[in-house]
């Protein structure tokens, strides 16, 4: 015979209910209904009070959800600013070497000519889209929660105001004065193959002919191309201030991350170094050596490596997504600032012990 089961009331429940019990017997109507509405009360607060938690544990569940995204998109913010910085120093660069072949066109070795031109006319940024746009759209704010709501509003605004848009009134037509070079019968360079920047700096002698480059120089000096480089110059300016305004709109974001979620990480995998002082670049089948993480909080990597003569740079994961070089123009051996997407960093064969910095961007060969 199957048993029957019966629901067992909390014992409060019961307390109450014998005491209703009791009361009624004795015709104590008054107390009963007291004691009826205490019982019902109870039973609310209950309610009320796991609906609550309940409550508390979906908001803890958003909340580090949202987090977790918000982790995501201030690492590619990060990867923003150091990004816009570097265009930014960059154009700084190229001004600087227009301003001097404006002022000392005759001081230029003739064979340098069309690599010093071309220099000031190259630009590697035009495909650039920030990391931050695959992450946005998986950041929900709780509706209730007026500092996600805000925060939000101002990251959507900040990818705005750097999405790349034909109308964006800081970029530049990057390719005109390569286009005139080419027009006038100055082939586009030779890049070394081993160190994409060498070939921007070193003049192959064969590469051109005399008669070529005798023009050139002669007409360096002319009207037409001194107002060419001047129009180019202003904008690079413009350019510039706009890589700028970019960096400065990233940083305040960070700012805004960091104030929300102060324990948020940055966030860097896999670290290398790669280049021709050890088995070369990607291009002829080199691959990144990986160092070690030697400090967790403070993003400090290193190893112990013998060295050949040639260039190296840091990167992540084995991709040139995110990697750091040295900064142009500057003695960069044996310790230097890492910039992100940075020059080669020229090396003397040796051993040596190598240390990456990553929470203040520096590193040294010892």
């Amino acid at each position: 015979m199957a048993r029957s089961i019966r629901y067992q009331l909390p014992p409060m429940i019961n307390i109450f209910r014998k005491i209703r019990k009791q009361l009624a017997n004795e015709n104590q109507f008054q107390r009963y209904f007291r004691y009826a509405f205490g019982e019902v009360a109870l039973i609310m607060i209950g309610i009320f009070m796991a609906l609550q938690l309940q409550n508390w544990n979906e908001k803890r569940k958003q909340d580090n959800a949202f987090k977790v995204i918000l982790e995501q998109l201030y690492n590619a913010t990060i990867y923003d600013v150091d990004k816009f910085k570097n265009q930014a120093d960059f154009m700084t660069y190229q001004i600087e070497r227009m301003d001097f072949i404006l002022k000392y066109p005759d001081s230029i070795p003739i064979a340098k000519l069309p690599y010093a031109l071309y220099n000031v006319g190259f630009d590697n940024f035009k495909s650039y889209q920030s990391d931050a746009f695959f992450y946005v759209d998986d950041l929900h704010s709780d509706y209730a929660n007026l500092e996600q709501n805000e925060l939000v509003k101002q990251i959507t605004g900040y990818l705005n105001k750097i999405k790349m848009t034909p109308a964006n009134h800081y970029d530049i037509d990057q390719d005109m004065f390569s286009n005139f070079l080419i027009s006038e019968g100055i082939a586009y360079p030779e890049m070394n193959r081993e160190d994409l920047n060498e070939g921007w700096l070193t003049d192959d002698p064969h590469y051109y002919d005399d008669s070529v480059l005798e023009k050139l120089q002669a007409n360096l000096k002319t009207d037409r191309y001194q107002s060419l480089l001047k129009t180019y110059r202003s904008q690079k300016i413009l350019y510039k201030r706009g890589a700028q305004v970019k960096s400065n709109e990233g940083t305040s974001i960070l700012e805004l991350i960091k104030g929300y979620y102060p324990g948020v990480r940055v966030i860097y995998e896999n670290v290398g170094i790669i280049g021709t002082a050890l088995q070369g670049y990607d291009d002829v089948g080199g691959r990144s050596t990986p160092l070690r993480r030697t400090d967790f909080d403070k993003g400090i990597w290193e190893t112990e490596l013998a060295l050949k003569d040639g260039t190296v740079k840091f990167r992540c994961n084995d991709s040139w997504l995110r990697n750091w070089g040295g900064t142009y123009g500057e003695v960069q051996f044996p310790k230097g600032s890492a910039t992100p997407d940075g020059d080669n960093i020229p090396v003397k064969a040796g051993k040596y012990h190598i240390k990456l910095n990553l929470s203040d961007f520096t590193y040294e060969f010892t």
